[in-house]
């Protein structure tokens, strides 16, 4: 099984995507942060993403945080059954928050109601279990 069919692979270089990164305030030691300003992989699923947030250890991808707005508790459905099908593993941690695992790779959904947003981080499996909370908050 490989990674999902996703515009931002786990691991691959930061050169592929450095004219369209600006540099944001690194949360955690050791990693830098960037938005996504490109055009043309705002997207996830068919939904366009309002922010990405890229993180890299070094020159790799680490960890990936889409931000999708203005959507239902019918949306977070669509995106956790899209990730079930594909998952070796589901975790239901709420009624508005789930994980999974597919291949290498860790997914974190999350709805918010009163933000009417849903939040989307995937990575790397040590990466999301040790800073997961510090990845939430934004």
């Amino acid at each position: 099984m490989k990674q999902l069919n996703l515009p931002f692979k786990i691991d691959k270089q930061h050169e592929n995507w450095e004219f369209e990164l600006d540099a944001l305030d690194d949360r955690l030691s050791g990693y830098h942060s960037y938005k996504y300003i490109g055009k043309q992989l705002n997207y996830f699923l068919n939904y366009i993403t309002h922010e990405t947030e890229l993180i890299f250890n070094g020159d790799f991808l680490t960890a990936v945080i889409l931000t999708l707005k203005k959507v239902e508790v019918k949306d977070l459905h669509i995106v956790n059954e899209f990730l079930v099908q594909n998952a070796t593993k589901q975790i239901q941690v709420d009624k508005f928050c789930s994980k999974f695992k597919v291949w290498r790779i860790m997914y974190f959904s999350s709805y918010n109601p009163k933000k009417k947003q849903i939040i989307v981080i995937y990575g790397k499996p040590r990466f999301i279990q040790k800073h997961l909370l510090i990845l939430l908050k934004s």
